[in-house]
């Protein structure tokens, strides 16, 4: 979907350069800053959301094995290394590193099945079944000190992490149309279906006059709160688990925050092109809150 857009725009700005027009001012990081700072409504919701997807999911990963040898397990990283509670941290590790590959698994078959389910559901089920199986998974896991209970539950980590790698960049290629493209038979869920043609891959809800937004700036708008999150939680986690004294404080941190995400995406997102004058979003497609 990107590179297909992506190529549409480069072939129309060589059309316009070939016949002598100018397309647009040239890139400066004054005009960098404004798109920046001047994103449409849906495009911060999508990257509020994005954002805290990564969030909960990173502060689960980044302290998952030491959960499994310290809470699960009821080892001591601390202890010396001829006890048995260090010896039943390292036991601990080990199986957390068994659960992250059940995770692998489970995001590498959820992905192959992704495009399938898009047939079925609306991106709106998707995402909010994303969201709240991981924040049920995490939950459940703090709550549980059956070894084979926590390793179930990895299966919907790889959940969360296949949708964030999808279906973010998908709803994008949807904000994006041209006036020369028409979709193509299904649900009109993105672009894999809609025919493009040479035409301006535009942003629907820009109403800046004169200008164009750029989708390589959006996607790494998008991008960015993979690493907006990594900053947060490298500053955050280390005192709430010293605070609540064991690596359940991420888990909790990542569950409360799933469940955040969860509302966000249901409530907030907008799930098809905005400001579309000829077609209006549908019930199921349009942000549930009100837009101000």
């Amino acid at each position: 979907q990107v590179a297909n857009i992506l190529l549409n725009g480069v072939k129309y700005e060589s059309e316009l350069n070939g016949s002598g027009e100018t397309s647009e001012q040239p890139l400066s990081m004054k005009l960098l800053c404004s798109t920046v700072c001047q994103m449409p409504k849906a495009l911060r919701n999508l990257c509020i959301n994005h954002f805290l997807g990564w969030l909960s999911f990173e502060g689960m990963l980044l302290f998952y094995t030491d959960f499994m040898g310290e809470v699960v397990f009821q080892g001591n990283p601390k202890a010396p290394h001829n006890s048995d509670e260090y010896q039943k941290y390292n036991a601990g590790v080990t199986m957390g590193c068994w659960g992250m590959c059940i995770y692998a698994f489970s995001a590498a078959f959820y992905s192959a099945a992704l495009e399938k389910l898009e047939e079925r559901f609306s991106t709106r089920t998707l995402y909010f079944v994303a969201y709240l199986a991981f924040g049920l998974g995490t939950g459940l896991a703090t709550l549980s000190r059956n070894i084979y209970v926590v390793l179930s539950l990895c299966a919907t980590y790889g959940i969360l992490f296949a949708t964030l790698c999808t279906l973010p960049y998908s709803l994008l290629c949807d904000y994006y149309q041209s006036r020369e493209v028409s979709p193509g038979p299904g649900r009109g869920e993105g672009l894999l279906r809609r025919p493009l043609t040479l035409c301006p891959p535009q942003f629907v809800g820009s109403q800046a006059e004169g200008t164009r937004r750029g989708m390589g700036v959006d996607i790494s708008l998008l991008s960015c709160q993979y690493f907006l999150a990594q900053i947060l939680v490298a500053l955050a986690m280390g005192p709430l688990t010293a605070a609540v004294g064991s690596a359940s404080g991420a888990m909790y941190f990542a569950s409360l925050v799933s469940f955040l995400g969860c509302l966000f995406s249901s409530l907030c997102v907008t799930y098809e092109s905005p400001a579309t004058e000829e077609l209006p979003p549908t019930e199921e497609q349009r942000p549930l809150l009100p837009r101000a």
